[in-house]
């Protein structure tokens, strides 16, 4: 048996494997669309929440959206008659101590407020804090559809889902008005 060249028994066999490979080179695999981080989606808000008006003997008037009669509340908006500004305090998951922002919604208006974040004692969050002009588009669209969402992390959609919670909601401003 002769011995031959093994680099022409090489070359040889690449070329076989070469000529095999007939098949066009693969497609890339077309990724999903990327989802909306969970910012933009809120999700359903837990049980039993619903918007509470509040009337204060200092002239104060609070409108909160939690569980009756409990510390567990989502947002709470309080004024003091006339005013030109609604003060809120919310939890947000994520933060650093000192300034910051919130972003609401209502249908298609949409807001950045800036917000003072303090350690929650209750949650372990963060407490924000900060105030919306009366006027502002997010806070009209509330008044009048019952329906805002806080767009952060773990957000849900706070809407009034009753009559009652939409005749507390218009109280509230029709008390903030003066």
């Amino acid at each position: 048996m002769k011995h031959r060249d093994p680099w022409l028994a090489l070359g040889v066999g690449a070329a076989l494997l070469g000529a095999c490979s007939t098949a066009p080179s693969p497609r890339p695999i077309p990724r999903a669309p990327t989802p909306l981080a969970r910012t933009e989606t809120p999700t359903p808000a837990p049980a039993g929440m619903v918007w509470n008006y509040l009337p204060d003997a200092g002239g104060e008037v609070r409108l909160n959206y939690g569980l009756p009669n409990s510390d567990q509340v989502g947002i709470m908006f309080n004024c003091r008659r006339p005013a030109r500004a609604v003060s809120f305090v919310t939890d947000l998951d994520q933060g650093e101590p000192g300034p910051g922002t919130v972003r609401f919604r209502s249908g298609r208006a949409q807001g950045r407020y800036a917000a003072r974040l303090e350690r929650s004692a209750l949650t372990g969050g963060w407490e924000a804090r900060g105030q919306i002009p009366l006027a502002d588009p997010v806070l009209a669209g509330f008044e009048t559809s019952g329906r805002i969402s806080q767009v952060e992390d773990r957000a849900y959609a706070q809407d009034a889902r009753s009559a009652t919670e939409r005749e507390n909601i218009k109280r509230f401003f029709g008390f903030c008005r003066g």
